[in-house]
Order: C-alpha cells, then structure tokens, then sequence
C-alpha cells in the first residue's frame, strides 16, 4: 500500500493547477483494498495529502477532519471520536470503520477507536470514503471508512518533532527512514506526549514506539510492523448543569478515576504481481491490549479497578484481476476475511470469544469509455461463545449471518466532470459486550442492517473544484442502548442494549474549493435529517447543519497563514431516545494557523478556539463534557 503522491521539497509551494492535477491522477487503496483510480469510483472520496496537514500547522487528527463534510468530531475530554452521516458519537466507533494503512482500529467491544494516538507526523495522506463499506469491509463500515495511511519504507524521510501548548502539552516526536539496500529499507517511529488538557484531573501520558521493515521489488512488496503503546490517562467524568459555571472542574466522585492501556501491534502485509494480470495479497494482524480502569457515576463514586483484556487476530487474503477492453480496464476483486476476538472483563465476570469468517467480491466494468459499473457483495457469519456472571453464568452459544451488496454507476461526462450513483446494503454484528447487555429474556441480538442509496457529482476546473453528493440511510434493528428498555438481572443501572425499529439519514454534502496561485478558499457543508421512523423523533446527538470555512493565504514563498470558521447546529443528548432532555447549543469557533518553512526546518502555530469560546462538545443523560478553550500549540521541525 504505497503512496503515490510525492512530497513537496521543504521551500517547494504548490499551484492550484498542481493540486487539480493531483487530484485526478491520484491512486487510492481503500475503496477495492487494492490501488485504483479516484476519478473511476461511485463513491464520493475525500483525500487528505501530507501537505495540507502540514499548512493546517496540525497536531491531531480532529483538527484536520472537523472540515471534512458528513464527519463530525467529538471530544470527551482528551478523547476524540469521529462520526459520519447522522450517525450520533455514541453509535460511532460501531458505525464508521477506521483503519490505519488498512489495519482496524475499531474495537470488537463499545470502545471507541482511538485516532488521538495517531501521530501526525506519520500520516502521508487519508482516505475518507463516504458511504456503506459493507461489502469490501464487511462488520462496522455503515456510514464511511476512514483510512489513514502512513509513511512507508519507501519514504526515507527523517522528521523530528518538538511541540509545546497551553495546559502543560510537551509532545517529542520521530519519524525516521532508512535505505538498508536497494530492496528493504526500515521506518522507525516514536512518539512521547504529555498534556493536562483543559480540565481538572485529567492529565495524559503517552509513549508509543515502532518499527517496519519493508522490501520492494519489480514483482512484490511486504511491510513487517510492530508497535507498542502505553497510556495513562486521568479521567474526569461529567458536570451537572450546575456545575458548568466552572467548566473546567472535576466532581468529587471522580477522583479517583483513571485509565491505563497497554497494547501492542503487529502485522504482516505483502502484495504480489503473479503474473500480467493477476495480483495477490495478503494481511495479518494481531493485536493485544490490556486495560486497567476505575470508573464512577455522577453521585456514585467507585474504587474497584476493573480489568479489561482484548485480543484481535485477522487474516485477510485477496486476490485482484485485471483485463484490458476497448473501453478501459475490467477488474475482478474477491477475498475471504476471517476475524477472531477474545474479550474480558473483570467486573461482571463476563467474556465473549467472537469469531467472523465472510467472503467478497467486487467487480469494476467498464461498459463505454466514459460509463463504468461496480459490483461487490458479502456474505458473513459470525459466532459469539458468550459468558456473564448476571446472565450467562454456564455460558452461550450466538450465531448470525449477515449480507450486503452495492451497484454503482459512474459516468465521466468530460475531462473535468464525473457523476455517480450507488446502491449498498449494510449490516454491523453486535459487539462483544452489547450482547451481555440486554433485556432479560432477550437471547442476544440480531444484526443492524440498512440500505443506502447516494449520488453525486464532482468537477475539477481552470481555478477551483466542486464535490456534491446526496445520500439516504435507512436502518433497520438499529443496535443502541435504551435507557427506556428493560434491564438485565443484576443491572447497575436502568436500561438495556436493543434492535430497534427503523430510522431514516437524509443528507446533502458539499466540498468546493477555489484556488488563486498557492492561495486557498474553502467551504464545505453537510446537512443531516436524521429521525428514528417508529416515532417521528430525531436521532439524538446528531447536528442538522455542519459548516467549516477557511482561507489558506501564502503570504510568501515559505510563510503561510490559515483562518478558519467552524459552525455546528444544536442537537438533543446522546441516547435520548424521547428527545427529552435539553438540547445541546450550537457554536461557532474560530480557528487559525502560521506555518513556517525554511531548508529542513518548519516551524507551526495553531491556535484553536482563537475567542476562547465555551461550549459543550458532548453530553448524555445530562451529563456534560466541556470543550477545550483557547488552545495554542506551537511545533517545530526538522525534516532530513
């Protein structure tokens, strides 16, 4: 999985001319996991370069992806989930899958997958594909796939960081290649962060180190990676509203509360020309993660440490082929996905081993020069050998099957402009605890799924482009927790994880960007429409209106500055069901950038929330997590 898009040389600028360019001929991995070409796809795709990240003078991912349009970010705490098409944060990290160079990380239980651990540095490009993924990835990729790809060993770039921020934030950095001979070559990559963040009792600690080696020839490449992760974290809990008028306290039952994780990663990744028109690859991951947590209520403080064990295996084998036509390149995909999850958890006694095996395919054919069809389908079985002290004490056997397919359409009306159209079905399984969580005498639950439909159009011209798309979600057995629903024997606490009925996602996206020489203007917009169908009720935690503005002005040849507006509409509490409780407000933030380069060195200033705005960022049930104020990081550098 190479990157094909070149780095800019250290005092190199780029011309809107250059960036259209780039965007046509781009080659992507994520929407067949093989490379293909963006312009040729039915499906509207984001693409994220290493350059933009670098004149956003960013230091986390949800700087750069609040001003994607169909994703919104949400922060508890030191703790960034990101969700996409009128999915709510809550359902996210079930929802939206999130890959690291094709590597999950989304969790098998309701944990959210972590992207605060991805240090930017690493990150060559990302690829966001909006829309169900369900066939090519099958379990978690209703609304999108994100995909973050990293430097590989074909980068022999070395890049040291030193960042410093408000709230105590010190992070040292490394990223560091090495040609070892004309075929394998070695990527080291460190990562040591410290921060306060905004309030009380809730200071971080993070170190990360890791190592791939990588060979290349004419007919194969492999990456062998290994990293290792240990974090500790100070949780602070949520506020009542009356405790917002110091927003950045911790309540007293918290004190005590924490969350140390150690994990490690490895995988195996090789792909192989067999021949003129077979290609083959193979991916093998394992990763392990131990946790150790205390976790209170608001009025009800707790002082037992819970232990948490994951272990996720995967072996995913493919093969891709490929035919010339008159008309363009006929490819067949297809590949068999076996997944396997252990999961323990201290406090109810309760353990899950979840096995999924599912097979695909997808085709691309081209039915004229400018006319192409995709086809892809999925079939899934999953299996979950389930044990919980409350409801499951001798243990239980849960089997389910799932499918999903897509048909899409893409038409290249010229040189500059393309139209698509897409049918999908999706599905997700319940995750590895849900299934422990439910009503009782409810024998685990059915799987989610839903069918999307979507079209858009995208143009690149003399001086600007345009992304626009339409879409519809419709779920149904939608998997979520109801407050409302009967509890399980032995609940700490109201309420139960359900199938629900049917809801409903309308949504309008839109992404257009005008250039002038190396000068940026930029908007993007998503409205969502988002009701549970059975009610007529909204979906909670999703906003109506999501709107980034900004302009990227390059004031010299190496001196930049960005200016960016964000605006998201109000939206009722997560898991309010009954749309009872009080709205969350909407806000608008101010965000801006300096960035620097000179020879080998850089040096960024990001300032967020410039106005120093209070707002909340996320709540449920009434509990409130409160949204950093002014934060100001600077970074320098060195790129070798």
């Amino acid at each position: 999985m190479s990157c094909l898009t070149q780095p800019l040389l250290a005092n190199e600028t780029i011309t809107s001319k250059q960036r259209i360019e780039q965007d046509t001929e781009t080659v992507i991995i994520t929407t067949s996991r093989f490379e293909s070409q963006v312009n040729q796809l039915p499906s509207h795709v984001t693409i994220i370069t290493k350059q933009e990240i670098e004149r956003l003078s960013a230091t986390d991912l949800s700087q750069v992806l609040r001003r994607v349009p169909g994703i919104q970010v949400s922060n508890t705490n030191g703790k960034t989930s990101v969700s996409m098409r009128g999915i709510s944060a809550s359902q996210a990290g079930s929802n939206v899958l999130v890959l690291v160079d094709g590597q999950r990380l989304n969790k098998t239980d309701l944990a959210s997958p972590d992207i605060d651990t991805i240090n930017i540095i690493n990150i060559e490009r990302i690829e966001i594909i909006q829309g169900a993924g369900s066939s090519l990835y099958g379990d978690q990729a209703v609304a999108g796939v994100i995909n973050i790809i990293t430097q590989s060993g074909q980068k022999q770039t070395k890049t040291l960081r030193y960042a410093q921020g408000r709230f105590d934030h010190k992070q040292t950095a490394g990223n560091l290649g090495f040609q070892i001979d004309e075929q394998w070559s070695l990527v080291i990559k460190g990562n040591k962060k410290e921060t306060d963040n905004y309030r009380d009792h809730n200071e971080l600690k993070n170190n990360q180190l890791g190592a791939e080696l990588f060979y290349q020839d004419n007919q194969q490449q492999w990456r062998f990676l290994h990293r290792t992760r240990n974090e500790t974290q100070q949780t602070p809990g949520a506020l009542l509203e009356s405790d917002l008028d110091d927003r950045r306290q911790s309540r007293p039952e918290f004190a005590s509360d924490y969350v140390s994780t150690d994990e490690d990663y490895s995988r195996i990744f090789g792909q192989s020309n067999l021949n003129s028109n077979w290609q083959f690859a193979l991916d093998v991951n394992h990763q392990e993660s131990d946790i150790q947590s205390i976790n209170s209520f608001i009025n009800f403080a707790t002082f037992n440490v819970n232990q948490t064990r994951r272990s996720q295996s995967s072996v995913y084998p493919r093969v891709k082929g490929s035919w010339d036509t008159d008309n363009g390149p006929l490819q067949w995909i297809t590949g068999f996905d076996y997944d396997k999850a252990d999961y323990e958890f201290s406090l109810l006694a309760r353990s899950n081993e979840q096995t999924m095996e599912s097979v695909y395919s997808q085709f691309y054919w081209p039915l004229s020069t400018n006319f192409q069809l995709e086809l892809a389908g999925r079939l899934a079985e999953v299996e979950d050998q389930l044990t919980d002290a409350a409801l499951y004490p001798q243990g239980v056997v849960l089997d389910n099957s799932a499918s999903a397919y897509d048909v899409g359409f893409s038409y290249q009306f010229n040189s500059a402009t393309k139209g698509f159209i897409r049918y999908s079905n999706n599905y997700r399984f319940a995750k590895v605890d849900e299934q422990a969580y439910t009503s009782d005498g409810v024998l685990g639950l059915e799987p989610q799924t839903g069918i999307s439909l979507e079209a858009g159009v995208s143009g690149q011209f003399e001086s600007s482009s345009l992304q626009a798309s339409v879409y519809q979600l419709k779920l149904e057995d939608e998997i979520f927790f109801d407050p409302s629903a009967t509890p399980p024997a032995g609940a700490f606490f109201p309420g139960a994880n359900v199938n629900g009925g049917e809801s409903t996602r309308l949504g309008l996206l839109l992404d257009y960007r005008y250039f002038l020489d190396e000068n940026e203007l930029g908007l993007t917009y998503h409205w969502a429409d988002a009701d549970i169908e059975s009610s007529d009720l909204a979906v909670p935690g999703v906003s109506e209106n999501t709107v980034t503005a900004w302009f990227d002005w390059q004031l010299t040849s190496d001196f930049s500055w960005y200016l960016e507006t964000f605006y998201r509409d109000e939206r009722y509490q997560e898991g309010d069901t009954t749309n009872t409780f009080s709205k969350v407000g909407g806000y608008s933030l101010l965000n801006s950038a300096l960035y620097w380069q000179l020879d080998n060195a850089r040096l960024g200033l990001r300032v967020d929330n410039l106005l120093d705005k209070e707002y909340i960022d996320y709540a449920q049930f009434n509990g409130y997590y409160p949204a950093k104020g002014q934060d100001i990081i600077v970074t320098f550098d060195l790129v070798f």
